[in-house]
C-alpha cells in the first residue's frame, strides 16, 4: 500500500471514528434542510429551486421535498419571480434567518475550541495543510473537467 493509499484508509478510518462527534451534525446538515438554509443564508437573496439543486448538488425532488418541509416550519417563502411570473423564489423567513444565525455560530464555537485545543502552532500547520489539499483538489478536479 503506497503512503497516499494508507493516509486515505487512516482518514476514513478518523471520519467514521467521529461520527458522532462534535462535528457529526455538518454530514447530517449537507443532505437536508439545513444545508438549504446555509445556501440561501450565504447568497443573501432569494434564488429559485433549479439554481439551488444545482448548486447543492441536490435533485430537484430532494430539493422539492426539503423547501416543502421549511415552508411547513414557516423557515422560507415562496414568491413569484417579478421579472418571470412563471418562475418561484424561495427566501429565508425572519425566524430562518435565526437558524441560521444560530447554526453559524454553534458551529463558529466548535471550530473555535477545537483550535484552542490544538493550540497555536498545530492550528497553522492543519490550515496550512488544508490549503494545499484545496489546491491540489481542485487541480485534480480542472484535469478531470479538461478530460471531457
Amino acid at each position: 500500500m503506497t503512503f497516499a493509499e494508507e493516509a486515505e484508509r487512516e482518514l476514513m478510518e478518523l471520519m467514521v471514528q467521529n461520527r458522532h462527534g462534535a462535528f457529526s451534525k455538518i454530514e447530517k446538515s449537507s443532505k437536508g434542510a439545513n444545508i438549504v438554509i446555509k445556501a440561501l443564508d450565504i447568497l443573501g437573496e432569494p434564488a429559485n429551486p433549479k439554481f439551488l439543486a444545482d448548486t447543492l448538488n441536490l435533485s430537484t425532488a430532494r430539493i422539492a421535498a426539503v423547501l416543502g418541509n421549511l415552508e411547513k416550519r414557516g423557515l422560507i417563502i415562496r414568491t413569484m419571480d417579478p421579472d418571470d411570473r412563471r418562475k418561484i423564489n424561495v427566501s429565508l423567513t425572519e425566524a430562518g434567518e435565526k437558524v441560521a444565525k444560530a447554526e453559524k455560530q454553534e458551529m463558529r464555537t466548535k471550530i473555535i475550541r477545537v483550535f484552542e485545543l490544538m493550540g497555536e502552532a498545530d492550528t497553522k500547520k492543519y490550515l496550512e495543510l488544508t490549503a494545499k489539499f484545496v489546491d491540489y483538489s481542485k487541480k485534480i478536479s480542472a484535469e478531470g473537467e479538461s478530460d471531457q
